[in-house]
């Protein structure tokens, strides 16, 4: 028998090892498991309603599909979700994909970055994001010097719309300095039409390279009109949407400076390949969100004329990484693709 003979015989979902030092409440705690010919592929950790998704109802669909027919395999699943297919739906329906994309490379015995393509970068840079560090505080200019100087291709802070537009410029100037160079901004969807418009002649693009998620919802119609009376202002989107046809028309009439969506929200893997040739067509540059960092750095080294660098959450992806033995560490801004099968961590059960 063949690969291409492999069909899924199991998938379940199962509850992550609760005695890794340094977990905390709220940290996600699942993994899928899917299994053929005695081979399992997973992929975690992921949160506890995509997981009940997957064990109640995805799961069973899944059974029987050829390993290797991962559009079939993604298609079926978002048509049988049907309106449901958004959200919570798409996440669960990534969270399998990418476990099938494990088992596919542990049964050819194979990175998923080379099943992806003949010649997969060796490593690939990130960028650094620590969305929590309040930069009003008195220890942040020393947190943010020292995230700057590990050698990250740039560095992104949160900056939500409560403050005083005025103080938010000031603190932008600030992290811009002390990183030495221009910042990301993330406004975590808090700002609005109104302090988007009223900030932006006070943002340099010496200061900053671009405001992620100004909105609350990336809706094409609220972005145009932003466009076009915020001008100047680079802007950045893409972890909110969730089908490939609003990313399209978004990156077609808005022209983001960056997009940034997440290859397990977006439908995994499969469904993250389409979202990047749609940039690469609009010749917008992506920056994959940080959620689904392993495969996200498997896509970056397939694609490396499509991806760009990686964002790289510094407090958090430590902390999903205490779910997997072995880590996956920044070194001088890149990170080193894993030559282990699959997408290359094992999971602690």
């Amino acid at each position: 028998m063949t690969l291409a003979d492999a069909v899924i015989e199991r998938v379940r979902v199962e509850r992550l090892d609760e005695s890794v030092a340094g977990r905390k409440a709220g940290d996600s705690r699942h993994a899928v498991v899917v299994e053929a010919r005695g081979v399992s592929g997973v992929f975690a950790p992921i949160d506890e309603l995509p997981a009940a998704l997957i064990a109640t109802r995805l799961g069973q669909s899944a059974l029987r599909h050829p390993v290797t027919d991962h559009t079939g395999l993604v298609h079926g699943l978002l048509a049988q979700l049907g309106p449901h297919a958004a959200g919570l739906g798409r996440w669960a329906v990534g969270a399998l994909d990418c476990a099938v994309w494990d088992l596919h490379g542990r049964l050819a015995d194979l990175p998923v970055a080379a099943l992806l393509t003949d010649r997969p970068a060796p490593r690939v840079p990130v960028y650094a994001s620590w969305l929590s560090l309040d930069l009003s505080a008195d220890s942040a200019a020393e947190s943010v010097k020292a995230t700057a100087g590990e050698g990250y291709a740039f560095t992104k802070w949160g900056l939500r719309g409560g403050a005083d537009s005025a103080e938010m410029v000031v603190l932008t100037e600030r992290a811009a300095t002390w990183a030495g160079h221009s910042v990301a901004v993330d406004a975590l969807g808090t700002w609005g039409h109104l302090r988007t418009m009223e900030i932006s002649p006070l943002l340099t693009p010496q200061t900053v390279r671009w405001v992620e998620d100004p909105l609350p919802r990336t809706d094409q119609a609220a972005y145009q009109y932003l466009k076009q009376y915020a001008r100047g202002l680079r802007i950045a989107f893409g972890e909110r949407l969730h089908h490939a046809e609003d990313a399209r028309a978004l990156l077609e009439h808005c022209r983001p400076e960056a997009f940034t969506f997440d290859a397990v929200w977006c439908g995994g893997i499969t469904e993250a390949r389409t979202w990047l040739g749609a940039a690469h067509d609009a010749n917008v540059p992506v920056h994959l969100h940080g959620r689904a960092f392993l495969p996200a750095v498997h896509l970056a080294a397939a694609f490396p004329d499509k991806a760009s660098a990686v964002e790289y959450q510094v407090v958090w992806e430590p902390r999903r990484q205490q779910a997997l033995h072995g880590t996956l560490r920044p070194d001088g801004g890149h990170v080193s693709l894993p030559d282990r099968p699959g997408l290359g961590m094992g999971v602690r059960r």
